[in-house]
């Protein structure tokens, strides 16, 4: 007869693991130690006192499922996330513009230029400071027209040309600037032992002053060796 204390053994249809329960045990609910499966203890059939043991195995329809608690649901993912806080923005940063960039731009650009001019090599002629005025008590001077090493560029109060030398009888106009290059360099050509190397450029008060610019460069374009400038209230 055997006893309620009495120890059996028998197998999880789980697992397979070899369980042990007593007598008393059976029909109860255990867990299985290796699956941690819950299991019906079941009622062995037979019981032999041999040193081999017999272990009865439960059949599927004893397991009984083990009912876990059900999970805690977990907070929402956003809603642990902290708020995110947009800053008001501050008043003059509308409209903002990192000007950066551009002033990178804009030295490339320069360095490309300087690099890529071409440069002119500008004519210059030393223009000596004018000469006093006031009549000599020894001689009387000599009118710039009547010497045959000058070449007169007269400009009036309207900014018209007007060209002479001593080889003409009288000064010639020159209407436009191409006009004012021929006559300069006729006159340049008027003497062709001794062609005259000064020119002088009579200006009036009024009259621009790039005319008298252009009136120089004439001059120079001529081959000129010599310029005098001098100024004027009367018109011609």
């Amino acid at each position: 007869m055997k006893h309620a204390h009495d120890h059996f053994r028998f197998r999880c249809p789980a697992c397979g693991e070899s369980l042990t329960a007593t007598f008393d045990m059976v029909g109860g609910v255990t867990y299985c130690s290796e699956c941690d499966t819950r299991l019906e203890v079941p009622k062995p059939t037979h019981f032999d006192d041999s040193d081999e043991e017999q272990f009865e195995e439960l059949s599927e329809v004893d397991v009984v499922t083990k009912k876990r608690p059900a999970p805690v649901p977990h907070e929402s993912v956003i809603a642990q996330e902290a708020p995110v806080a947009f800053s008001k923005k501050r008043d003059g940063e509308d409209g903002e513009l990192d000007l950066t960039p551009m002033v990178d731009v804009t030295f490339l650009l320069l360095i490309f230029f300087m690099v890529t001019a071409s440069f002119q090599i500008q004519k210059s002629m030393q223009i000596p400071a004018p000469k006093d005025n006031s009549p000599s008590s020894v001689s009387q001077q000599e009118e710039p027209e009547d010497d045959p090493d000058n070449i007169l560029v007269r400009i009036d109060s309207f900014n018209t040309y007007y060209v002479g030398c001593a080889a003409w009888d009288q000064e010639r106009e020159a209407p436009s600037e191409q006009e004012l290059y021929r006559q300069v360099r006729a006159a340049r050509d008027s003497n062709s032992a001794s062609p005259p190397r000064t020119l002088i450029v009579i200006a009036h008060e009024e009259c621009l002053h790039e005319k008298v610019v252009t009136a120089l460069d004439a001059g120079m374009d001529a081959g000129v060796d010599s310029i005098r400038l001098q100024s004027t209230e009367e018109d011609m």
